[in-house]
C-alpha cells in the first residue's frame, strides 16, 4: 500500500471563503466584519452569535457546495501527488454532504483513493506520511501524530507556526517540495 497523503478540502481544494462570506451578508444585511475570517480558521473562535455560525454552516453545507470554485493547481498537484502516494480526502464538513461532496470532486476531476468526512481528521486513516490543511488546530493533531504537514497559508493561521510544518502559498509551491 502507497503512504498516505491527506488533503483537506475548503480553502485548499475549493475556494470557500467568500462563499462563507456572501452568506453572512445574505443572513445579516452586513458586510463580513473584516477582523474575523469565514472559514473554520475564523468561525469556531469567534465572537459571532453560534445561532448565525450553525445557520451559516447550515447553507454552505446545504446549497454552496456544489457551486464552489477549484483552488488554481489543485487537481493537477493532486494527480501528480497520486503517482507516489494514497490521496486520502479528510474534511471537517458535515457527513450529510458526502454525495455533494463526492459530486464536486469528480466533476472536478480530483484523484482520490479515500474520503473521510470527519471532526478528528488524524484517526481516520492509516500510514499517513503528509498532510494538507489550512485550519492551524487540524495542523497540530497532524503533527502530534508524527505526519509532515504543508499549511496552506491563508490570513487565519499567519500567526501558527510549529515544527514540522511547511507554509505553501499555492499547490505548485507545494509540488516543487516533492522535485
Amino acid at each position: 500500500m502507497k503512504p498516505g497523503f491527506a488533503v483537506d478540502i475548503d480553502n485548499v481544494l475549493a475556494l470557500s471563503e467568500q462563499e462563507v462570506q456572501r452568506i453572512y451578508h445574505e443572513l445579516t444585511g452586513e458586510l463580513w466584519p473584516g477582523e474575523l475570517y469565514a472559514s473554520a480558521g475564523g468561525l469556531d473562535g469567534s465572537v459571532i452569535d453560534r445561532k448565525l455560525i450553525e445557520k451559516i454552516f447550515d447553507y454552505f453545507h446545504e446549497c454552496s457546495i456544489p457551486t464552489l470554485p477549484v483552488v488554481p493547481g489543485a487537481s493537477l498537484a493532486l494527480h501528480h501527488l497520486q503517482q507516489q502516494f494514497r490521496i486520502v480526502i479528510i474534511t471537517a464538513r458535515r457527513p450529510s454532504t458526502r454525495p455533494q461532496t463526492e459530486e464536486w470532486l469528480h466533476r472536478h476531476e480530483f484523484p482520490f483513493d479515500e474520503l473521510h468526512l470527519t471532526g478528528d481528521k488524524t484517526d481516520v486513516a492509516e500510514g499517513l506520511v503528509f498532510a494538507v490543511d489550512d485550519h492551524p488546530e487540524h495542523v497540530q493533531n497532524y503533527v502530534s501524530r508524527g505526519i509532515k504537514v504543508f499549511l496552506m497559508d491563508q490570513p487565519w493561521n499567519r500567526c501558527f507556526s510549529a515544527s514540522g510544518v511547511t507554509r505553501v502559498s499555492n499547490w505548485e509551491q507545494l509540488l516543487q517540495t516533492f522535485q
